[in-house]
Order: structure tokens, then C-alpha cells, then sequence
């Protein structure tokens, strides 16, 4: 199911919704919500709208609008009802700016059997509409976007996987894998690996792997940015060409054979060709692409005066360059050798001895960038959850153009008893890809001290990390104790070989005060796991946070949080957050908010203001 088909099926809706007779359509109120920047510069930060309708009783819609200093950026609608025995809750989301569709997700649950089964619908336009919460309730964006190598120069700029079998190398200390075609072949799709980073591959893959691979024309499988390598000798006239390439660091990014995933659909403006294959196109008008490498004027090119000479793919001493005409400064930048960036011209070709050019008048049009664009994957979700007592078994099954595939199976059992009033939870997640990712034990009322003192404790395995956290209780005190880490286990031998401790965290909960500390051996990884992060340079972590009663049936909220790094001032204090939150009326609210990073040196980094109202 495409993006497009997806926005008829709501705009359906939508119009169904509205042709109902204006007696069942009934406002049911709203509300507004704004963040003002006051410093260091006064302007709308955001603004939220929502309005709440009911229609004939059977379905709550609300509109929300999200409006930014920009103007609207977002509107969605969420619809909650019942069909029948079903309950109904979604909503879609619309990029009001780019003017597109990019996202929706449609819940449906039935009491079955005195069991509650609920099945979800998840729809994304592209992965740019995939969010964090999105990742952590799904996984990680499955649409993997595959090409043939022949076909790389065409998703210039495009991160994306790329197969295909290892022809030759060359190594000088650094490495060049030669993908389909050998050198000098100008066809041919290179892996960059410089010096420093063979080590690291040779230590995944063996001592000169290259040799191996290129003899038995091992099929690999490489992810990463398309960029280029400009050549000055060989090519159709032994006068230059360029190749794509990719620039590797990671061993992750490589793998032996084929890739698994989808061809994305090109968006192509018509015939393209590469900058170096011009001279076998006199006389025709079709797209060029290619990096710049010269622009001179103003002067007078073949004849025109006050123009601009552009030069792609070589300078003079490259006979077969492409020279554009243009009638002013494209303000496009210039490449050496190693080029991430190209440029797109659209016109007639007349060829000057062994020059290709594009006179003024035969110019059409021009793009700074590659001349096609892939087109974003889409991707469906489809969820089945049956909870009942004690367990919850949840499936998931996935859809990237390529048909419905099983993604996950996860498995939670609740309260169950061990003995001497300890109990445990415990949930199992296994994905198709990558077979068991977690494995989670939660166990409660552990070693009862005395004086009412006990201890909760979680175990979190997963292939990149393994978590332990202890929270002790104690007479209305309850807190916990978190150790960040992960194991160096051997599955041959069935050993452990280490723990690698990443931080720990402790918090404390007391009545209306939480007191949070963390402390970050590695910030990377820690703010993986927490929901805190950790500027350049930070390492430690303390927040406080207030929730008590206030005027009108409100609460009042006020967190300060600290975090100490190197480059902090007292104590090494580098950057603090405060925030406010207060109400004023029994349907207003508001709340005042700062940032101060002081290893700036403006230290002020924001302070707003804002509100709520309920109507």
C-alpha cells in the first residue's frame, strides 16, 4: 500500500465525516498552548491548536496544529470511537510545509474469550518520518534500500547498500576494492578503506582478506554514502573518467554476500549520462552529470560575451571535459580529485574538437546536485497483541513493497511467584534478522532485610548491551541503583570474559521529590540507555525534580538539572537546565523555562516562556 493510497483511504473518511447531518457534529472544546523565546532572541518557538469534535456520538476527532516561527508545519488528526464490539483509536500525520502525507497508526481491540486482542495498523511514508519512539516500540527502520553497483553513480549522495562481486584491488597501505569490473575499467564501483581502518577489517574479516575475495569474486555487500573518485587518464579516449566510491571506516558497514532489502524506484528527469561520455553524444540534447571542476568569468566563451565558463569532470588538461556557457555565476562549488558533490546540466551538446560543450543558447537547465532521486520506502506495521493473565504475546509483521514478512515476536509473563513472597516478570523479543535481541527479567521483594527493607531488581540482556538496575524500598523511600555495562561472553566456551562498565545511576524518590544521579564513563553509550544526554565533554549528572499541589487543582513542577564535564566552571558545573511549571487558573497553566551552558562563552542558551489554555 503506497503513501498515496493511504491519504484516499483518511480523506474518505474525512469526507464521509463531514457529509453527516449537521445536528451530529457537536464542539467539544480545545485547546492552546504556546513556548516564547524571550532570550536571546524574541520570537515564537511553538504554538499548538488543538479542537475537539464529536459525531453522532460514536467518534471523538481532534485536529492538532503545530505551528512553529516558520508558520504551520504540522497538522494531524486523531479519531478515538467504537464500531460495533471494536474500539477504535488513531491518528495521521501531515507535513503542512512540504505539503505531504507521513504517517498514520489505526488501533482496533475486541474483548476475546475474556481475553484482550488488539490489532494495530502502522503506516510510514519514508523513513524520515520514523521517529525515535517509533524505533523503540518497533526496532530499528527495516526498509533497507539495495542497488547494483553498476547502477551507484546514479544515487550519488544517497546513503544506501550496495552488492556486488570483488574483481581486483589495489594496496598500498590503504585500500581499493574494485566491485564488478576491474581496474581501469571505468564501469567499476570502488570501496575506499584508508590505511588506518585496515587493521580493524583485517581483524573481522582475516589477514588480506582482499586477496581471497578478489580471486574467488566474493559477492559483498557494502552501506554507506555514495560519493566519487576522478581519474585523469583512461576512460573512453584515455583522457579521464571518474568512478563512484564509498569512503569506509566501519567493518559493520561491510558484509559478505548479497544485501537484503529493496531497489528503491529512480526519479530520473530523462536520459543521464556521465560527464565523461558526452563526446559520444554530438548533436543531442540530454541530462550531464558530473563534479565542477572550474568556473571562470565574466568573459567571452565561443562567442558570447559576459558569461561563465563552467568545467565538469576535468580542468584543461582533461580533452574530454564538458564546458557549459552560462549567463552568470551558478554558485556552485569546485572539487579536486575526491568529490562529494556533483552538479546536473540539462541541454544540446556541440562538439569543439574534442571538447563537449553546451553553448549559451542550448543551455535549458541546471541542478546543483545529482540528476536523480531515489524515492522514499515505505513501510507497513502490522501488529497482533493478545494479552491475557499472566502472559502477552505480541507479533509483528512488516511490509517494504516486497509483500507482509513475520519482523518479531514478543513474549512478557507477569507476577510470577518464585517463593518467600518474591515474585518475577520476564519478557523474551526475537526478530527474524537477528534472532534474540533482549532477554529481561524483573524480580521483586528481593532480600527482605528488616524495618521493611527490600529490593527490586531488573536484568536487561541485549546483543549491544547488558543492564543491571537495583531499586531498594524502604518505609515510603523508594529508589534504585543502575549499572550500565556489558559483558565480554564467548558463546563457544560459554564464559564470560569481562565487564565493560559504561556508568551507573542512582535515583531516589521521596514523597514529591526525585533525585536523579548519573555518572558516565562512556556518555555514548549511557545516553543510549537513559533519557538524558550528554554534551561534548559531559560526564556526570544530577537532576531534582518537584511535583506538588498548587492554586485551582493544579500542580506545581519545578526540575533543576546539572551536568559536570571538563570544560565546567565551579565544581565543574558546565551546563544547568531549569523549568517552571505553575497554574493560574482551574484551565490555564504556565511555565517558565533556561538553558545556561557555560562552556560557552554566551552561557545563555534559552530562556521562554510559556502557556496553556484549555477551552
Amino acid at each position: 500500500m503506497k503513501g498515496g493510497d493511504v491519504g484516499k483511504i483518511w480523506a474518505g473518511l474525512a469526507i464521509l465525516l463531514l457529509t453527516l447531518p449537521a445536528w451530529a457534529v457537536e464542539f467539544t472544546g480545545g485547546s492552546f498552548s504556546a513556548t516564547v523565546e524571550l532570550l536571546p532572541d524574541l520570537e515564537l518557538y511553538s504554538a499548538e491548536l488543538t479542537l475537539q469534535m464529536s459525531f453522532a456520538g460514536m467518534l471523538e476527532v481532534e485536529s492538532e496544529s503545530k505551528i512553529y516561527s516558520d508558520g504551520l508545519r504540522y497538522q494531524n488528526f486523531y479519531l478515538d470511537g467504537y464500531i460495533g464490539d471494536w474500539d477504535l483509536w488513531g491518528k495521521i500525520y501531515f507535513h503542512a510545509q512540504e505539503v505531504r502525507y507521513q504517517k498514520l497508526w489505526l488501533n482496533a481491540a475486541l474483548d476475546l474469550f475474556g481475553e484482550e486482542l488488539t490489532l494495530s495498523f502502522n503506516h510510514w511514508a519514508s523513513e524520515d518520518d520514523y521517529t525515535s519512539s517509533d524505533e523503540d516500540r518497533f526496532g530499528p527502520w527495516p526498509c533497507r534500500e539495495v542497488i547494483s553497483w553498476d547502477q551507484a553513480w546514479r544515487y550519488f549522495g544517497s546513503t544506501i547498500s550496495v552488492e556486488g562481486p570483488v574483481k581486483g584491488y589495489y594496496y598500498t597501505g590503504s585500500l581499493k576494492l574494485n566491485i564488478g569490473r576491474d581496474y581501469p575499467d571505468p564501469d567499476r564501483f570502488e570501496i575506499y578503506i584508508p590505511s588506518w581502518a585496515v587493521d580493524d577489517f583485517e581483524a573481522v574479516f582475516g589477514d588480506d582478506f582482499w586477496v581471497d575475495w578478489a580471486a574467488s569474486e566474493q559477492v559483498i555487500c557494502v552501506t554507506d554514502a555514495i560519493e566519487g573518485y576522478r581519474w585523469t587518464s583512461g576512460g573512453p579516449r584515455n583522457e579521464g573518467y571518474s568512478v563512484a566510491q564509498v569512503y569506509l571506516t566501519d567493518p559493520e558497514d561491510l558484509s559478505l554476500g548479497g544485501c537484503r532489502g529493496t531497489a528503491p524506484t529512480l526519479d530520473c528527469p530523462g536520459q543521464v549520462i556521465r560527464w565523461f561520455e558526452a563526446h559520444l553524444h554530438d548533436g543531442e540534447t540530454l541530462w550531464i552529470q558530473g563534479p565542477v571542476a572550474s568556473i571562470t568569468g565574466p568573459g567571452t566563451y565561443y562567442g558570447y560575451p559576459n558569461t561563465y565558463r563552467v568545467r565538469i569532470g576535468g580542468g584543461s588538461a582533461a580533452e574530454n571535459r564538458v564546458e557549459v556557457i552560462m549567463p552568470s555565476h551558478p554558485g556552485w562549488s569546485t572539487e579536486g580529485s575526491s568529490f562529494d558533490q556533483v552538479v546536473c546540466v540539462y541541454g544540446t551538446i556541440t562538439m569543439h574538437g574534442d571538447i563537449a560543450v553546451i553553448e549559451l543558447p542550448d543551455l535549458l537547465e541546471t541542478r546543483e546536485g545529482p540528476c536523480c532521486s531515489p524515492a522514499p520506502l515505505p513501510f507497513i506495521n502490522f501488529q497482533v497483541e493478545l494479552e491475557g493473565n499472566p502472559f502477552t504475546l505480541t507479533l509483528d509483521f512488516g511490509d517494504c513493497c516486497t509483500g507482509f514478512y513475520f519482523r518479531r515476536l514478543l513474549l512478557e509473563v507477569e507476577d510470577l511467584p518464585l517463593c518467600c513472597g518474591v515474585t518475577f516478570d520476564t519478557s523474551l523479543t526475537f526478530t527474524k534478522a537477528q534472532g534474540l535481541t533482549e532477554f529481561a527479567v524483573d524480580i521483586y521483594d528481593v532480600f527482605p532485610i528488616c524495618c521493611g527493607i527490600s529490593f527490586d531488581i531488573n536484568v536487561t540482556f541485549t546483543p549491544e548491551s547488558k543492564t543491571l538496575s537495583i531499586y531498594p524500598e524502604w518505609e515510603g523511600i523508594t529508589g534504585c541503583f543502575e549499572l550500565y555495562g556489558d559483558l565480554s561472553w564467548d558463546p563457544g566456551d560459554f564464559t564470560i570474559g569481562g565487564l565493560e562498565i559504561w556508568g551507573w545511576g542512582i535515583t531516589c524518590y521521596l514523597d514529591a521529590i526525585t533525585l536523579t544521579m548519573i555518572s558516565a564513563l562512556n556518555p555514548d553509550e549511557v545516553e543510549d540507555i537513559v533519557d538524558i544526554s550528554f554534551y561534548s565533554g559531559e560526564f556526570e549528572y544530577l537532576g531534582l525534580e518537584y511535583l506538588g499541589p498548587g492554586c485551582c487543582g493544579g500542580d506545581v513542577t519545578f526540575t533543576a538539572e546539572l551536568w559536570f564535564g571538563e570544560d565546567g566552571v565551579l565544581f565543574g558545573l558546565q551546563r544547568t537546565r531549569f523549568y517552571l511549571g505553575f497554574p493560574l487558573a482551574g484551565n490555564i497553566s504556565a511555565f517558565l523555562k533556561m538553558q545556561l551552558d557555560f562552556s560557552d562563552p554566551t552561557p545563555l542558551d534559552w530562556l521562554d516562556i510559556g502557556w496553556d489554555i484549555d477551552f
